[in-house]
Formats: structure tokens, sequence, C-alpha cells
């Protein structure tokens, strides 16, 4: 990640393009949402200091276009998977170093299961994103 956005906004709203996501992607009671700066929290989650991280990648993958970035990120699953990756990579390096052995199995294990799942498309396996993950520079 080249630029790195220090402080983000935190909304309780849903995002702007919320229909579409929900049309894509369904329901999910744990999600944040990256909308150029700002993280929505609809359900009023914990935002910890990894799952920031994560947010902070998006926004700067977004740009000043969300909008161009989302269109991509809908219609593209190799977009968005590769999207996903380096998200998902800048978090887990950034939260591993403050870790026990056993806790970052955890977590590369929950990040895994996450970037696999329905939540995304079913675009990547188990394996892979253990792998993509745990491979990411």
């Amino acid at each position: 990640m080249e630029k790195q956005i220090t402080t983000m906004k935190i909304s309780t709203k849903f995002p702007p393009n919320y229909r579409e996501l929900f049309d894509k992607f369904g329901e999910d009671k744990n999600a944040v949402y990256c909308y150029g700066d700002t993280i929505y929290n609809p359900n009023g989650r914990d935002i910890t200091p990894d799952v920031e991280i994560h947010e902070q990648v998006h926004s700067v993958q977004q740009g000043n276009s969300p909008e161009l970035w989302y269109y991509k990120y809908l219609t593209s699953a190799d977009f968005r998977l590769s999207q996903e990756i380096e998200a998902y990579g800048e978090q887990y390096k950034f939260a591993s170093p403050h870790l026990t052995a056993k806790l970052k199995m955890w977590l590369k294990d929950n990040l895994a299961k996450a970037l696999s799942s329905e939540t995304y498309g079913s675009i990547i396996s188990y394996r892979e994103a253990e792998r993509a993950i745990r491979n990411y520079k």
C-alpha cells in the first residue's frame, strides 16, 4: 500500500451504495464498508485497529473514484479478489507482530475464512486465501 490515510471517519449509517452491495452479496451483520474516507458501520461492531487498516487500504484503492472502484469490485471477481488480498494482507501484516504464534494462527485462519466466504462470492478457496495472506508482502 503506497499511500497511508491516518484517520478515517466512522459512520453508523449504511454506505451510499448499500443497495448494490446487498443485491450482490446479501446481508452480513458483521460487515463494515469503506466508501471514500468513511468506514460505514451500520451494525455498530467494534472497529479494531487491524480492521481500520483493512478499510484504509480500500480507501487508498478507491482514490478519488469510489464509484468506479465499486463498479469494478461488484462486476469483476478477479478485481475484487486482488483488492481483498491486499486489504487482508495489510491487515495481517499490521496485526501479526503484536501477537503470539497461537494468536497469529487464529487471525490468519479467521481472515482466510472471511476471504474465502460467500461474503465475497466464494472467489477463492480457504487454502488459497490462507496462502495469499501468509505470503503477502
